[in-house]
């Protein structure tokens, strides 16, 4: 059942809503998402990362490991990491971050001429001394791309050093893995296997938002 924003501990309430999830999902648990073999597998990814085993878990083969969301635009992969952002939030009493992908590439462009955030930056590499646990880079594939392949490579150097330094990504993107070497480079698509769990999300109602 939907959890009330107003009745978690001041910590709670302030790292939700700092975190940026979409207001509208704010309070939203699992339990009222559709059941399904996507939400089966967040969930035990969720709890994976509750016991201690995927945020800076120096030796443990899930170390780093995070969860790539798969679908068909309105089918739910928005709604769905941003519950889990919450459940790991209110379960662990972490920071978290949740961001489209184009928002990031502003705030990396902003960041070269704005001291204040060149540290937000190096929080979300894990560059920082109080470094994000756990990022949502939400809308991947709908980026603006250049000759110069900036957000590519952009991309490439986040996601490398988040793993590197055992800190899980959580992305939602209509572009599966199998595409990944054309959009984004063979070294990214190999090295994606290993950073992520790819999951498959498709609602029976298809698109929800129509």
């Amino acid at each position: 059942m939907t959890f009330d924003i107003n009745n978690v501990s001041p910590t709670i309430k302030h790292a939700i809503l700092r975190s940026q999830v979409p207001m509208k999902t704010i309070g939203m648990e699992f339990s009222d998402l559709d059941d399904s073999k996507a939400r089966q597998v967040v969930e035990a990814w969720v709890d994976t990362v509750t016991s201690g085993m995927v945020i800076k878990s120096p030796g443990s083969p899930s170390s780093g490991l995070g969860i790539l969301l798969v679908g068909e635009p309105g089918h739910g992969k928005t709604t769905m990491a941003s519950v889990a952002l919450q459940a790991l939030i209110r379960g662990m009493q972490i920071q978290g971050v949740f961001m489209d992908y184009p928002k990031y590439l502003r705030l990396e462009k902003e960041s070269w001429s704005k001291e204040e955030l060149r540290e937000v930056v190096k929080e979300i590499y894990g560059d920082a001394k109080h470094s994000v646990p756990v990022f949502v880079l939400d809308d991947l594939g709908k980026e603006y791309r250049t000759q110069s392949g900036w957000s590519e490579n952009t991309f490439d150097a986040l996601l490398r050093a988040r793993f590197n330094a055992g800190l899980p990504t959580v992305i939602t993107t209509n572009v599966p893995l199998s595409k990944w070497r054309v959009t984004y480079g063979e070294a990214m698509a190999s090295f994606a296997h290993e950073a992520f769990v790819e999951v498959k999300v498709e609602s029976d109602k298809g698109d929800r938002r129509r």
